[in-house]
């Protein structure tokens, strides 16, 4: 099977190291799985009490297959299982994918079923949980999902929608989203627009309209790399109120020395709702790659916004083994 058709496979799954467990007669298997546990120490507002919690933040197994059906022309499919036991999914096994597709050497891979969105890519931030009010949708999985990308190393794009078809519910959530992007010696920029309705916009899963994009640049010059973005998120409630109106704009700076990266990002938020508050985040992390599959870091944020409400920083401990 050419390389170029396992790159394509692999974008598609949206997995970058997999073993292959078979290869005969163009049917080829790749499986990859990573498992991560943390100590994290959430921001405390002033009279709050939030405990530091050991959690496995998530275990991943991931099984993709590529079967050429014509020269050029491969057939995929993929099935992804994400177990999480944290704040928001206690002990819960979910399907982030399982789809089916074609994946064609020269003109892109197009995929059909649950999958992630073109912007669950979306972001620039070098920090594990303590950015906050980054860039990105509260939900990033869809149910019935239609997804093409295309990546020839120096030009690539990407187109997702998500019918939702309501799923036995009276009210039909759909949204659509794209990237497209140029990369050049150290050099990459792209721009993420996304639009839903009826979909999820917070983490008490209230539901409504939203409207926002993120245009990023990262720049790579030896141990150094360089990020910036910005975005704005608009979101309506189901009433038509504007709950959200917010610029994001984030600056990172990483220093990579042997095995060892040093990131320190910075993250403001301006706030146009009436009741809004612009925000400020900090953010400085370590990480430590032992070799290609193994890695643990350290972090630390801080965040103020202008209400008179005081913030204690959070901190997360953690490790990550990928197979």
């Amino acid at each position: 099977m050419k390389k170029t058709l396992i790159a394509l496979a692999v974008l598609a799954a949206g997995s970058a190291s997999a073993a292959e467990i078979y290869n005969q007669d163009g049917v080829a298997v790749t499986v990859s799985g990573a498992g991560e546990v943390q100590l994290y120490q959430a921001y405390e507002k002033d009279g709050d009490d939030v405990s530091t919690k050991l959690r496995l933040d998530d275990m991943q197994l991931n099984t993709h297959g590529t079967i050429e059906v014509a020269e050029g022309l491969n057939a995929i499919v993929g099935l992804d299982f994400t177990f999480e036991d944290n704040d928001d999914v206690k002990g819960n096994v979910q399907t982030d994918g399982s789809y089916v597709g074609f994946a064609y050497a020269n003109y892109g891979t197009v995929t059909y079923g649950r999958q992630y969105l073109i912007t669950d890519d979306s972001g620039i931030g070098a920090d594990f949980e303590v950015g906050k009010n980054q860039y990105g949708q509260e939900e990033t999985v869809g149910k019935d999902v239609i997804k093409y990308v295309y990546d020839n190393g120096t030009f690539y794009f990407g187109l997702s929608h998500d019918l939702d078809e309501s799923e036995g519910t009276a009210v039909d959530a759909t949204s659509t989203d794209g990237r497209i992007g140029f990369r050049h010696e150290g050099l990459d920029a792209r721009l993420y627009i996304y639009s839903g309705e009826n979909v999820i916009l917070d983490s008490k899963k209230n539901t409504g309209d939203e409207d926002s994009f993120n245009l990023e640049v990262t720049y790579e010059m030896d141990a150094f790399n360089f990020a910036a973005s910005y975005g704005q998120v608009e979101q309506d409630d189901q009433a038509g109120k504007e709950v959200t109106d917010r610029d994001i704009i984030e600056l990172v700076g990483s220093y990579t020395m042997d095995k060892t990266t040093f990131s320190l990002g910075y993250v403001h938020n301006d706030d146009n709702t009436s009741t809004g508050n612009d925000g400020d985040n900090l953010y400085g992390v370590v990480v430590y790659k032992m070799n290609a599959n193994v890695r643990t870091y350290a972090e630390i944020g801080f965040y103020d916004d202008d209400s008179k409400t005081d913030y204690d920083p959070a901190y997360t401990l953690g490790m990550e083994v990928k197979f």
